[in-house]
């Protein structure tokens, strides 16, 4: 009698429900991101060819917390890290709403998705960007008020 080791099998079955239920049905994903900072740099309006404006700024957040013995009765030194997010914002109204209202210093809170990617800088050399792509900007700071 012929054995079939298991692997064998469960590949096959893998191989025929997967390409069985997809064309059925699309997998769903999630890429979320939420941030609330405070913008770094007054935002830019670029456009490449006429094609695709984007509006991009920078948003840094803070996390802080404390360390040392006395952690359970907060006596331990206070330790911060900032992290710089780069934000781009390609929605028609939103971008405009974007450039024209977020300034540096203003408290503001950013939904969106996160985009890896790949650029040649001035020298030649690859590099790797990471983007949170703005889908929703909330102004925490009133936009009439200096920052």
């Amino acid at each position: 009698m012929f054995h079939r080791p298991a692997i064998q099998i469960f590949r096959q079955l893998t191989r025929r429900n997967l390409s069985d239920t997809a064309s059925l049905v699309l997998e769903r994903s999630l890429n979320r991101v939420q941030l609330l900072g405070r913008v770094g740099q007054d935002p830019v309006l670029r456009q490449a060819d006429g094609k695709n404006p984007v509006t991009i700024f920078s948003l840094a957040t803070n996390e802080m917390w404390r360390s040392g013995e006395g952690e359970a009765f907060n006596t331990g030194d206070v330790s911060q890290k900032t992290t710089w997010h780069r934000i781009s914002v390609f929605r028609p109204g939103l971008r405009d709403v974007a450039y024209q209202y977020v300034k540096k210093g203003a408290r503001v809170f950013v939904e969106g998705k996160i985009d890896y990617g790949e650029y040649t800088d001035k020298n030649n050399v690859r590099r790797q960007a990471t983007t949170i792509i703005a889908d929703n900007i909330i102004f925490l700071t009133d936009v009439r008020e200096k920052v």
